[in-house]
């Protein structure tokens, strides 16, 4: 199967159906999650700054995004929603298989993956980053907002946007840190999402798949919501890095290598699947491929 492979061929592939990904309807789901993020998660932060005088990091709200339980349900079930049909297998796609070849059909879903993974986190990272371009700052250190506004107001102490950049975040990483990281676990979490879906539709049951997706991140937010050892089983307590530390001691609770491990050999793992599957692929029922 290798001596066919074009990697070359499998871009084009992937670059055809990220445009068609990119252009489909649904996407205005994509416009309705920024502004439930705006107005969950950076109309607080941005509330407090005001009271406080204060400008933020203007990578703090998308570093607060990327931490938040609540949000970190909502983004990858978007996700799913988004990539529902993915791969899309139908009596054309199959025809297309036989053309170019097995390999470089799957190599081009797994670079459209990434393509869809990359470019649906980046339209939430500009969506929490340009609100703040015009009041915030950029530095590799931590506004006083983030820091501070628990003790100069502690009648507010309790307040959402005090909880958004808890301190397991800013006693323990730097802001550059906590946002690469940040980006790359939840990269990571939505790739797996993804390959769950392609690793069942391979061998015919997306159903299964899909509610496999659902099963993952429901079991992962309630996990992470109770705070049980569990939760490190799932990617979703993996992708946050907050969870990792304590808010004063430098020894943490998971060890981030545990994590980045965990969610790299989840990635192998179900990557091995979907070589493994595509040499058993078979074209005798379309209808049931495509179900």
């Amino acid at each position: 199967m290798m001596k066919n492979f074009s990697l070359k061929q499998s871009f084009f592939c992937a670059r055809a159906e990220f445009i068609k990904w990119v252009c489909d309807a649904r996407m205005i789901i994509l416009g309705v999650l920024l502004i439930f993020i705006y107005s969950f998660a950076i109309e607080p932060l941005k509330s407090n700054a005001e009271l406080m005088g204060e400008p933020l990091n203007i990578l703090e709200p998308f570093i607060a995004i990327a931490n938040s339980g609540a949000i970190l349900l909502i983004i990858p079930l978007v996700f799913l929603t988004l990539i529902a049909d993915f791969p899309k297998i139908d009596t054309n796609t199959v025809f297309y298989i036989m053309r170019v070849g097995r390999l470089n059909w799957l190599f081009g879903q797994l670079l459209k993956l990434i393509f869809m993974a990359l470019s649906y986190l980046a339209v939430i990272f500009l969506g929490a980053v340009l609100p703040m371009l015009s009041d915030g700052f950029w530095y590799n250190g931590w506004s006083n907002v983030a820091t501070k506004f628990a003790s100069r107001f502690p009648e507010h102490s309790g307040n959402f946007g005090v909880q958004l950049l808890p301190e397991n975040l800013y006693n323990q990483l730097t802001v550059f840190s906590a946002a690469v990281q940040s980006y790359l676990l939840v990269f990571a979490y939505l790739m797996i999402i993804g390959l769950i879906l392609l690793s069942f539709s391979l061998v015919k049951h997306k159903t299964v798949g899909f509610v496999l997706c659902g099963a993952v991140i429901s079991l992962g937010t309630a996990f992470c919501s109770i705070k049980t050892t569990l939760m490190w089983t799932m990617p979703m307590a993996n992708s946050i890095i907050w969870l990792h530390y304590t808010k004063y001691f430098r020894e943490p609770v998971m060890s981030m290598s545990f994590s980045v491990s965990y969610l790299a050999i989840f990635i192998a793992v179900l990557l091995l699947f979907c070589f493994i599957a595509i040499r058993k692929f078979n074209y005798d029922n379309v209808a049931e491929i495509a179900s």
